[in-house]
C-alpha cells in the first residue's frame, strides 16, 4: 500500500483462482479532484413508472461547477445549493432550503466522503494491454481480458482480469496507456445516420492532436457511449480545408432525467493522415463540430487545427 507521498504505479493486488488472475493496478493522482464530478459507491433502486418492469438501480451524483452552483441528484431528483471549498480537501454546501452539508476528500483512496456517503470520481478509463512471458525475455499478448474496470479498495487503482494462458512459471506486466482516447472515424454515411439520442453541444476545443468535447444530455442511470465520425471523407474546398465531424450519443435505454455534463476526449490522427493521404502534404484543418438535430444540422462549433 502506497503512502500519500508516493504517487508511483504499482501492483497492490493479486489472486490466482480457478485459471484466472485478477490484478489490481494502482495509479498515480489522475487530475485535481475539485475538477471531477463524483458517484456514489453505494447504489440505488430507480422509481420507474407505474408498470415499467424492473428499471434497474441508480448512484447519488455530486457536481460543482465554476459558478459556484452545486449539484446533488438521484434519478430524476435533484437538489440545488452553494459551494465554497474550507480547505485543500474539504467542502461545505448550503442548499436552497437551508440544509448545511460538508464533504472531506481522501487524496490516497480518492474518494469523497460526503453528508456520510462515499463517493468516487469516474475518471476516464485507460488503455490496458497485459502481457506474459516465460523467461522475462519474449513477451506476448494475453488475447482477451475478461474485465478492466475502476477499484478504489486500495487507492485509485485499476482492476484486470483475465484466464491464465499457461501453465507453470510465468510473470505478467500491465502496460497502460493513461492518455486513452477514442479515434476520429472516416466514413461517407449520411449525417442522420448518427442521430440516435439527443446530448446538447457545450464546447470543442483543441490540444495538438486530442479534441475535447464538452456536452450535456439527460440520464443519470446508465453509461452512455459517444462516438465520433467524419463524414464525408473528403475535406471542403476551402483554405484551410475543412472537416465535418458527427457525434453519435447512445444512451443505453437510460430513463433518469438529470442533467449530466460530460467531457469526450477524441484522438484526430485519422482525420490527419485522411488529409495527408489526399493533399500529399501536411496542413491547417478547420475542425467542424455539429450537436444533435432532428431535422437538419443546427449547432456546431469549430476548431483550427494546426502541424
Amino acid at each position: 500500500m502506497a503512502e500519500a507521498a508516493q504517487v508511483d504505479t504499482r501492483v497492490v493486488k493479486t489472486s490466482i483462482e480457478q485459471g484466472g488472475v485478477d490484478l489490481s493496478v494502482r495509479l498515480p493522482p489522475p487530475l485535481d479532484w475539485k475538477n471531477e464530478a463524483y458517484f456514489s459507491k453505494k447504489t440505488f433502486q430507480v422509481n420507474g413508472p407505474p408498470g415499467f418492469p424492473n428499471p434497474g438501480t441508480t448512484r447519488h451524483r455530486l457536481t460543482w461547477n465554476d459558478d459556484g452552483v452545486f449539484e446533488w441528484f438521484q434519478s430524476d431528483f435533484i437538489q440545488i445549493g452553494a459551494y465554497k471549498y474550507t480547505g485543500d480537501f474539504t467542502i461545505e454546501v448550503q442548499f436552497f432550503d437551508g440544509q448545511l452539508r460538508s464533504g472531506v476528500f481522501d487524496p490516497v483512496s480518492k474518494v469523497l466522503l460526503f453528508d456520510g456517503l462515499e463517493y468516487v470520481a469516474e475518471f476516464p478509463v485507460p488503455d490496458v494491454i497485459v502481457e506474459v512471458s516465460d523467461n522475462l525475455n519474449d513477451w506476448t499478448e494475453v488475447g482477451q481480458l475478461e474485465e478492466v474496470s475502476q477499484d478504489f479498495t486500495e487507492g485509485y487503482a485499476l482492476s484486470v482480469r483475465f484466464k491464465r494462458e499457461k501453465v507453470g512459471s510465468e510473470y505478467y506486466r500491465v502496460r497502460i496507456n493513461a492518455s486513452a482516447s477514442a479515434p476520429v472515424m472516416i466514413t461517407n454515411e449520411l449525417p442522420e445516420t448518427f442521430q440516435l439520442d439527443p446530448f446538447t453541444l457545450q464546447n470543442v476545443s483543441l490540444e495538438g492532436c486530442l479534441l475535447t468535447v464538452d456536452v450535456n444530455y439527460g440520464g443519470g442511470c446508465k453509461e452512455h457511449e459517444f462516438e465520433l465520425f467524419m463524414s464525408p471523407s473528403v475535406f471542403g474546398e476551402s483554405f484551410p480545408a475543412q472537416a465535418n465531424l458527427w457525434l453519435k450519443h447512445n444512451g443505453n435505454g437510460d430513463i433518469c432525467r438529470g442533467l449530466v455534463s460530460d467531457k469526450l476526449e477524441f484522438d484526430i490522427t485519422s482525420v490527419i493522415e485522411q488529409y495527408r493521404a489526399q493533399h500529399g502534404k501536411d496542413d491547417e484543418i478547420i475542425l467542424n463540430v455539429y450537436g444533435y438535430f432532428s431535422d437538419e444540422p443546427g449547432a456546431m462549433r469549430a476548431v483550427r487545427y494546426s502541424p
